[in-house]
């Protein structure tokens, strides 16, 4: 008896190993195309010169019906060293497969066309749209096809470029990164640069904004020669494109929604050349929302602490622990930061884009007035005044005295 419990046994786990153990479904990581970003065009984007009208033709298949819409073109990471020299002189980590039609889902299945391996978006760092597309079509249908993929995911970095998006994809890092990576993690810098958008801006909260009927803003990318670079800002009514905002008016809405966390102000002096730059490092943020009557308004009270970073004042010094000193680096600095919160606070307004929160606030904190008011918002919300108060507090002012 004993010898057969012991035969059954090992037959049990025998049988075991060989239902679980091993991996029926394995794909070696050599036979898989990881897509790093998408870059999303017009169809007849790029196709000024023959070549790339015949590259164009190659690329793209028979569609049944319709009309070619998008140009789609994938950034492939090689995981094969490349023995050639990109641009900036470093290794191209990548490349660029494209193809053009109307179905987003239809033209990326067909890119197995032109690649002996299949397609995998679990990796997939950014998506790059083109303003020509957004004019044409918005941005809902483009967003569509990537929520509906489970290998998406959420965290998504989402651009939008004035110009043609493949260019971006084609681009060799300095840092000979993939350029998937190098261009999601340019927007992650954004908490030190005041020019940068990016709180909230990922594919996942993109999704959130839309299905919530509120307005968007995302990241604006530029490239100019061998430079890529983000700055400014794209701006949405709903799904609906309108227009970008420059450095400034970022730089202010980043205050007004609290989502600096090291910003450097700079300032000018008293003296002809004298220049000074403060960089804050903690502040108490607190829009307020009111209703007094038939009138709307808000207050913004900003306290900032920060350091003085640098004071440049040619053939002369400074004490710079002179308390007359400090109070007038802390006024200016505060005048400074309300002027670019009313500037652009005023951007937006007459871009008709509340981008300012100004809406959600109010739902918010006054239910019951903003269910008052809410079917006409859009005429009220370009009026409504910003009341600003700011206080900076100068902490350190570094080694030198």
């Amino acid at each position: 008896m004993k010898v057969r419990r012991r035969l059954a046994g090992m037959l049990l786990i025998l049988t075991i190993a060989v239902l679980t153990g091993g991996c029926w479904d394995r794909r070696e990581i050599q036979d898989r195309n990881f897509v790093m970003a998408v870059a999303i065009d017009t169809a007849d984007a790029g196709q000024q010169t023959e070549q790339k009208k015949a590259e164009a033709k190659a690329e793209t298949f028979v569609q049944p019906r319709g009309d070619k819409r998008y140009r789609v073109s994938l950034q492939i990471l090689k995981l094969i060293k490349n023995g050639g020299n990109g641009q900036n002189g470093g290794d191209n980590r990548t490349y660029v497969l494209s193809n053009t039609g109307q179905s987003i889902f239809e033209i990326v299945r067909d890119m197995l066309g032109q690649t002996s391996k299949s397609l995998f978006f679990e990796h997939i760092q950014a998506v790059i749209i083109s303003e020509a597309v957004l004019r044409e079509t918005g941005i809902t249908p483009i967003i569509d096809f990537f929520l509906r993929d489970a290998e998406m995911r959420w965290r998504i970095k989402v651009y939008v470029t004035p110009g043609e998006a493949r260019p971006i994809l084609e681009y060799a890092p300095p840092s000979k990164e993939a350029g998937g990576i190098y261009l999601a993690n340019i927007v992650r810098n954004h908490t030190k640069n005041l020019h940068v958008a990016g709180a909230r801006t990922d594919l996942g909260n993109i999704s959130i904004m839309l299905d919530s009927k509120s307005d968007l803003i995302i990241p604006r990318l530029d490239m100019a020669g061998n430079v890529v670079k983000a700055k400014g800002a794209a701006v949405f009514k709903k799904h609906n494109f309108v227009g970008y905002v420059d450095e400034r008016a970022v730089a202010g809405l980043k205050m007004i929604r609290a989502t600096e966390k090291s910003a450097i102000i700079t300032l000018p002096g008293e003296e002809a050349g004298e220049l000074l730059a403060v960089e804050v490092f903690r502040h108490d943020t607190r829009l307020t929302p009111h209703v007094d009557g038939d009138n709307v308004y808000f207050t913004l009270d900003i306290t900032m602490w920060g350091n003085l970073g640098e004071h440049q004042l040619p053939h002369r010094t400074v004490k710079a622990n002179d308390p007359a000193f400090i109070r007038r680096v802390e006024r200016q600095a505060a005048e400074e930061v309300k002027s670019t919160v009313l500037y652009s606070k005023n951007v937006c307004q007459s871009l008709g884009v509340d981008v300012l929160n100004f809406g959600n606030k109010l739902k918010r904190y006054k239910p019951k007035d903003w269910n008052a008011i809410k079917d006409d918002w859009e005429e009220i919300y370009p009026n409504v005044p910003l009341v600003v108060s700011v206080n900076v507090v100068i902490n350190q002012l570094g080694e030198h005295k």
